[in-house]
C-alpha cells in the first residue's frame, strides 16, 4: 500500500493463478462500480486491524497496538520508520514519523517451530484449506476454536467416555458443526450445568447426563483459556516492541476489536489479565485495553475514507 487508495492484492501462489497476481484495489472495484451505474467511488483501501488502529485514536490518541479478534486473528503497532529496512532510502524512511505495522499475526510460528500444536490442532490444520499455513489463527481464533472443541468431543465419544451409547451423533460428526458461539455454555454455573444440556439437546439430539454436561462445559473453558494465553503472550511481545517506538515510554494503550470481544467474555478478559501480567513482568507500565466491540474497525475504515 502506497497511498491512501493505493493497496494491491499481491499473490505468487499457485492458489491465485487465473485469479489476481497483482490487483490494485480501489481501480478494480471503481472499474466495476462504473460498468454497475453505481453512484459510488472507493476512495481508501485498508484492513481491518489499521483501521482499528485509526478508530481507536479517534477516542485514545495514546493507542500504540490494535489487535482483531474475528473469524480470524490480526494485530499492528506504530514502528519508528528507520527501523524499517524496506524504506530507509525513502524520504519517509528518514523522517520522524511513526508507521502503523501489519505484523500478519495468524501467520506468528508457521516456519519457526515455537508453537506447540496438539493432535487435534494437527488434524484441523491438515483437514484445512490452507495446510501449513496461519497455524498461529488455527489456535485462536473464531472460524477454529468451536471446531477444535468438537473434534475434542468426538474422541472422547470414541473412547466411550462421554454420551449413551446409543446416542444419535449425527450432528456432531459434521466438521465444524459446533459453533465457537456455542462456548459461551463454558459460563453455565448452575449445579446443573442446565445451559450445556438444553445446548445439546437443541443442536445436537443428545440427552446429556450431569457429567457429560460438565465434561463438555470444561472442554470449551480449557479451549478458550489456552487460546487467550496464547494471544495474550503475543500482544505482549507487541507491546513491548510498541514502546521501544514511544519517545517517552509510558502506560500503552491497545485497542481491541472483533466478534470475539462480544461472543466470549472469558476468552477476552482472559486475555486482558494475562497481557496485561506479562507486559509488568516485562518492567513495564501496566497497559490500558479499550474494547471498541465487534465493529470498531468498520468505524476506521469510514475515518479512513474521510481522511486526506
Amino acid at each position: 500500500e502506497n497511498s491512501k487508495a493505493g493497496g494491491r492484492v499481491i499473490c505468487n501462489s499457485l492458489a491465485c493463478k487465473g485469479l489476481f497476481g497483482n490487483v490494485d484495489i480501489a481501480r478494480s472495484l471503481n472499474s466495476e462500480l462504473i460498468k454497475q451505474h453505481l453512484p459510488i467511488k472507493v476512495t481508501a483501501t485498508t484492513n481491518c486491524v489499521i483501521s482499528t488502529m485509526v478508530a481507536a485514536q479517534r477516542h485514545f490518541q495514546q493507542t500504540c497496538v490494535a489487535l482483531i479478534l474475528n473469524h480470524g486473528i490480526n494485530a499492528s503497532y506504530y514502528e519508528k520508520t528507520t527501523k524499517i529496512p524496506k524504506i530507509k532510502d525513502t524520504e519517509l524512511g528518514n523522517s520522524s514519523a511513526l508507521v502503523a505495522i501489519n505484523t500478519e499475526l495468524a501467520r506468528f510460528g508457521e516456519n519457526s517451530g515455537v508453537l506447540k500444536p496438539t493432535m487435534w490442532d494437527h488434524r484441523i490444520d491438515r483437514e484445512s484449506s490452507n495446510t501449513g499455513r496461519h497455524i498461529f489463527e488455527k489456535l485462536v481464533a473464531d472460524k477454529y476454536l468451536g471446531e477444535i472443541v468438537r473434534n475434542l468431543i468426538t474422541d472422547f465419544m470414541d473412547a466411550r467416555l462421554i454420551f449413551p451409547k446409543d446416542a444419535d451423533v449425527t450432528m456432531f460428526s459434521k466438521p465444524y458443526s459446533f459453533y465457537t458461539s456455542y462456548m459461551t455454555i463454558m459460563e453455565d454455573n448452575s449445579d446443573d450445568v442446565s445451559e450445556v444440556g438444553n445446548l445439546l439437546q437443541a443442536g445436537f439430539n443428545i440427552d446429556a447426563s450431569l457429567v457429560d454436561r460438565q465434561i463438555v462445559r470444561a472442554l470449551c473453558k480449557i479451549v478458550a483459556i489456552r487460546a487467550a494465553k496464547l494471544v495474550s503472550a503475543a500482544v505482549a511481545g507487541i507491546i513491548r516492541r510498541a514502546t521501544d517506538a514511544m519517545d517517552s515510554p509510558e502506560s500503552a494503550v491497545i485497542s481491541i476489536s472483533g466478534q470475539l470481544t462480544e461472543m466470549n467474555q472469558p476468552y477476552l478478559n482472559c486475555t486482558i489479565e494475562t497481557a496485561s501480567s506479562l507486559v509488568q513482568k516485562l518492567g513495564l507500565a501496566e497497559p490500558t485495553f479499550n474494547v471498541l466491540g465487534e465493529d470498531g474497525y468498520t468505524v476506521g475504515a469510514a475515518l479512513s475514507s474521510l481522511s486526506k
